[in-house]
């Protein structure tokens, strides 16, 4: 074997630093500028106060992130923190490089071998780019470090391999122990590196104990538990007792989250892992992944088990668990980064001649180059995103200072925040003027409202459907809802009115919290009404913009047949405004209709049917999905999510959406059905995918409601987000009950809020609200 000259070699020192330079200044230009929604901000300031995150506790990610703190005092807290994970997921991005060279030094055989420096840039530019990673390295979070962990322990195995030297396999050791300090997920490779070692060599005993003492010291950062527990101010306080120690490390409480499908789900968990490595690398990158797995199978095989192996046990696991799925599927993601490299540099090996190698390597960094283009254009960069800072200014705007006594009810998502101010900026809320009240599963809803109701004005961050089948009334009020029991009076619209619908509904008036609206996005219209007698009927509020109609469902509202006599009701209403309704002036009309009665038009006083409210200036769409998505789809779900087609298929038979011939199913069989989305913007909530079968009279008597894709690829959950114009296919399989009858049923399908359960509109081509679902086709049930 021969190696570079030593200019080459000494040139090839400064790859890796510029490397890591030129992606954190990536993630630093993109990264989020303060705190977040949910976990990234518990992972800001659990480091600062030194206390005890979620399990598993991640106390390799709280030492390291609190180090960071104190070094590098650059801003707040917040963006501090969210900056490590830029610095971190540079090390990974460099780790890949580093994985690949070690494969072309093993195997290179002539001095020219430094030509292809630019496969080993091409891995580690293609996962710098990929959306999964990068929407992880600009926000503060522990799955970053969870990749960059694995990755380290690859390059170190490999680096290991190939020089021989046992000192690298003792770094491994300590990484590997820091790794178990860290989180479960980065264990998942220990199979593939045992093979991988025993295959490398066999080890003597006191290689072994130096493995063994070296894990043991990476080890340490455990004892943060039992001796911080008792003092910390947030987290448990237990976990001086094995027991308390045991069950947060090993997040006994979260193990419902893992594995939910079974053999006859996998192929369709199959599809779901093609769906998002689509997603993460171009066609031309997959296509050299399937021949790097080739090359390493031929060159260096020891590498190829390692690599596979590493993937294959870590894609068993996350396709098959429903929690975190997008973080875990970091550590597979990069390490087929690893594998695209190695596919360059196959067909590097096979291009000769001075301008074929030329057009290589522009085609080497034409495709990261796109792909990092794309997810800017889409919106990847969270450095505008201050909704979370919205909300803490809002919840001080509020109740700074007022002395209410108020109680706000909270999930995690919207307290996080509020703790990053109060624990790291001394911004803290007093009690005297609002008291934070942390709602989850052992503390929910409608037990926090009862138990809160009479100390004070009690308020949430989004409507909760829960309280309102409680009996509670949810009234809106700016960025809150208050929580009061009925009969509501007390309050008073903006915009008073004095409107009766066909004599017996009140309006009282509106609230409009803005007149100006950009095309593709919602327009909030907040009604007071009232009735001075029961209604019977099912009485809904309509509105037009222009030439837009909206005809809002009865979806989790507080209907007319549940209002009392004399009461105020208050209702938020939204109107998705159309991407393609030119931009400028149109007049806001309310009108009502009798659901139940089959009036579309009552009367608001003689012989009109519409009152004027005010006139809404429309804005050109930031970024428009291009017409013929529009017009393509199957449905437009609120501006938010197109439904682009669907495929069912029972037996032998296959039927797309919309189908007219029945599709056959026996009774105790299964339906599959793979439905594609397109994201038209990025989404505003988590949103969950029904599937439900409805009999002749449209009542529910199967179904399946989901996170799309099986939980693996939340539309919103913190982040990473779906981004615009991303395509996913979401595949499931719907069990048809033994007990069914037999007969003819209908297949509808949609999506709605994790948390409101408020159920998505389905917009037509002209921005006419046209119903809440999708029917795809009929079902004919046969016997078993």
């Amino acid at each position: 074997m021969t190696s570079s000259p030593p200019t080459s070699r000494r040139l090839e020192r400064f790859i890796p630093p510029l490397l890591y330079l030129a992606a954190f200044g990536l993630y630093t230009a993109t990264a989020a500028p303060g705190t977040l929604f949910g976990d990234p901000s518990e992972y800001q300031f659990i480091p600062a106060v030194l206390g005890i995150a979620h399990p598993p506790g991640y106390a390799f990610y709280t030492l390291l992130a609190r180090l960071w703190q104190v070094v590098v005092p650059v801003g707040s807290i917040a963006w501090r923190t969210n900056l490590l994970a830029g610095a971190v997921g540079a090390w990974g991005v460099t780790a890949v490089y580093l994985i690949v060279r070690e494969a072309q030094i093993a195997v290179r055989t002539s001095p020219a071998a430094a030509r292809y420096l630019p496969c080993a840039l091409f891995a580690a530019l293609c996962l710098a780019v990929a959306p999964d990673f990068w929407q992880h390295a600009i926000h503060a979070n522990a799955h970053v470090v969870s990749a960059a962990l694995a990755l380290t322990h690859l390059w170190l195995l490999t680096r290991w391999w190939r020089t021989g030297r046992d000192g690298w396999l003792a770094a491994f050791a300590v990484m590997l122990g820091l790794a178990a300090t860290h989180h479960p997920i980065t264990l998942f490779g220990i199979p593939a590196y045992a093979i991988f070692i025993l295959t490398v060599r066999r080890l003597q005993w006191r290689t072994l104990a130096l493995l063994v003492g070296c894990g043991l010291l990476g080890l340490l950062p455990l004892l943060y538990y039992p001796l911080r527990s008792p003092s910390a101010p947030f987290g448990p306080t237990d976990m001086r007792t094995w027991a308390g120690f045991w069950r947060h490390l090993t997040a006994q409480g979260l193990r419902g989250n893992l594995f939910h499908f079974g053999w006859a789900d996998q192929l369709d968990r199959i599809v779901v892992f093609w769906s998002l490595l689509r997603l993460q690398y171009l066609v031309p990158v997959i296509l050299l992944v399937a021949a790097g797995a080739a090359w390493l199978a031929r060159r260096v095989p020891r590498v190829a088990l390692l690599i596979g192996l590493f993937v294959l046990t870590h894609l068993l696991f996350t396709l098959n668990t429903v929690q975190d799925v997008m973080a875990y599927l970091l550590i597979p993601f990069a390490a087929l980064a690893v594998t695209a490299g190695a596919g360059a540099v196959a067909l590097a090996e096979r291009v000769s001649g001075r301008r074929s190698c030329a057009l290589l390597l522009v085609s080497f960094f034409l495709w990261p180059l796109l792909q990092g283009g794309l997810n800017l254009s889409r919106g990847i960069s969270l450095r505008d995103f201050t909704a979370a800072e919205e909300w803490v200014a809002a919840v001080h705007r509020r109740f700074d200072g007022q002395g209410e006594g108020a109680v706000l009810l909270s999930d995690w998502e919207h307290l996080t925040p509020l703790w990053v101010h109060a624990y790291t900026q001394d911004e803290e809320i007093g009690e005297e003027d609002v008291r934070l009240v942390y709602v989850s599963t052992a503390n929910p809803w409608v037990a926090s409202a009862w138990a809160n109701i009479e100390a004070g004005p009690v308020y949430l961050p989004d409507a909760r459907p829960a309280l309102r089948h409680e009996g509670f009334r949810l009234v809106p009020e700016g960025d809150f809802y208050r929580v009061v029991a009925p009969p509501v009076s007390g309050v008073a619209p903006a915009q008073p009115l004095d409107v009766w619908a066909d004599g017996r509904l009140h309006v009282l008036g509106y609230d409009l919290p803005a007149t100006t609206v950009r095309a593709g996005e919602p327009l909030t219209l907040i009604l007071y009404q009232g009735v001075a007698e029961p209604l019977a009927g099912i009485w809904m509020p309509y509105a037009q913009l222009g030439p837009v109609e909206a005809r809002w469902t009865t979806d989790s509202r507080l209907l007319t047949p549940q209002w009392l006599a004399g009461e105020i009701v208050v209702e938020r209403y939204e109107l998705p405004v159309p991407f393609h309704l030119p931009a400028g002036d149109y007049p806001l009309r309310l009108g009502y209709a009798d659901l139940s009665g089959g009036r579309a038009q009552l009367s608001l006083g003689g012989a009109e049917t519409l009152v004027d409210l005010a006139t809404i200036c429309v804005l050109p769409a930031v970024a428009a999905p291009p017409e013929r998505v529009l017009e393509q789809a199957l449905a437009n779900l609120d501006n938010q999510v197109a439904l682009m087609g669907a495929r069912a298929r029972a037996g032998g038979q296959a039927r797309r959406a919309p189908w007219e011939e029945p599709l056959a199913v026996r009774a105790g069989g299964a339906l599959h059905l793979t439905l594609t989305w397109q994201a038209l913007v990025s989404p505003r909530d988590s949103l969950t995918v029904f599937i439900h079968l409805l009999d002749g009279a449209g009542q529910y008597v199967a179904g399946h409601d989901y996170t799309p894709l099986g939980g693996a690829a939340p539309t919103y959950l913190w982040f990473p987000k779906w981004l615009p114009g991303q395509v996913f296919s979401d595949p499931y399989r719907l069990s048809i009950p033994a007990d069914l009858p037999p007969g003819d049923y209908w297949l509808e399908v949609g999506m709605y809020g994790m948390t409101s359960l408020q159920r998505l509109p389905v917009v037509d081509w002209a921005g006419n609200l046209a119903g809440d679902r999708v029917i795809l086709g009929s079902v004919q049930v046969t016997g078993p």
